[in-house]
């Protein structure tokens, strides 16, 4: 019923999926989690977190907006790239509920933020694949990098899926190199500038030092609701990866491309768990976009539509559970 509903994309699925983001975020929108207080030099954040961190009620309603805003364009990214079924509405839904899994997400937090960096960066690379100019596209994503990190630090690793972008895509030309190269300094040349003017450079550069030669490995301190869960997914995320690697011949070069490309995420987040520090738990968030298509390719995958079904709704109620029971104190 579910999967065969979001099989099409109406404006009645995406009301549907507000109305099933609604449902998840409820008991946060009543009492909504705290915000998590910034970790590193992460100055843009560090606003956000001065603003509202006394706010929590209006907090917890921003990232409900940016969460829902997010999952509609995680769709239309998929879709127009044909990375998943075309015209589905399936992936929005996942990751709306992905993005709900567990209850210190529902709330403002620094991956609510990079994570819609991501996917500007996503969008512009794979617009790059079939530009012969498009020094703009990887000068956007070097600087759409740069500025997720102001509110989340690890992010700067994000910087490696623009060369990977271009050995996928076998781009090889020094300019796209140096367009990246130059949109990721920009931010940083305006932050020091500022720095200068209220004479805060030194101080701010023995941050970022002291941060960069500082490797954390914070175990990951989940609720055993929250474990179910993600073997849960990670399962169906194997499975998914299944059914990608044996899809239908008559994928172009091109979709394959952009399909690891977006794979690729999952290998550039790890190694910048290092630096997560205390945050290590919104870390996980990085590797949504990449685990809602392989979710996606999963349940649209089962040849046995009431069996995908099952699984779907086992997988929801599950969440939707521990939105409800879980308590992180």
């Amino acid at each position: 019923m579910f999967i065969r509903f979001f099989r099409s994309s109406f404006p009645v699925q995406y009301f549907v999926i507000a109305l099933v983001g609604m449902i998840l975020w409820g008991k946060a929108l009543v009492q909504p989690p705290p915000i998590p207080p910034p970790e590193g030099p992460v100055p843009l954040y560090s606003l956000l977190y001065a603003l509202l961190s006394s706010l929590p009620h209006l907090a917890t309603i921003i990232a409900f907006i940016m969460v829902l805003a997010e999952s509609w364009l995680v769709n239309i990214l998929f879709n127009r790239h044909e990375l998943v079924l075309k015209n589905s509405s399936l992936a929005s839904l996942i990751f709306i509920i992905m993005m709900s899994s567990s209850p210190v997400y529902l709330t403002l937090n620094p991956l609510n933020v990079t994570l819609l960096t991501s996917l500007v960066i996503l969008n512009n690379l794979m617009l790059s694949y079939s530009r012969a100019d498009d020094l703009d596209l990887v000068f956007g994503a070097g600087f759409f990098t740069a500025v997720g990190s102001l509110f989340y630090f690890p992010y700067l690793l994000m910087f490696f899926i623009i060369p990977v972008c271009f050995i996928l895509f076998r781009s090889s030309r020094w300019r796209e190199y140096a367009a990246a190269s130059i949109g990721f300094i920009t931010p940083f040349i305006f932050l020091a500038t500022y720095y200068f003017i209220t004479d805060q450079l030194l101080q701010q550069i023995a941050v970022y030092k002291k941060m960069v030669a500082s490797l954390f490995f914070y175990p990951i301190d989940l609720h055993p609701d929250d474990w179910v869960i993600g073997i849960f997914t990670l399962v169906l995320a194997i499975w998914g990866l299944y059914y990608l690697m044996k899809g239908p011949m008559e994928k172009t070069v091109e979709i394959r491309a952009k399909t690891y490309l977006v794979v690729w995420l999952i290998l550039i987040a790890f190694p910048s768990v290092a630096y997560s520090t205390t945050l290590v738990v919104f870390h996980l968030v990085m590797l949504f976009p990449t685990l809602t298509m392989l979710l996606t390719s999963a349940f649209l995958g089962i040849r046995k539509k009431r069996w995908a079904e099952i699984i779907f709704l086992i997988y929801f109620l599950l969440i939707l559970l521990n939105s409800y029971f879980y308590n992180p104190q």
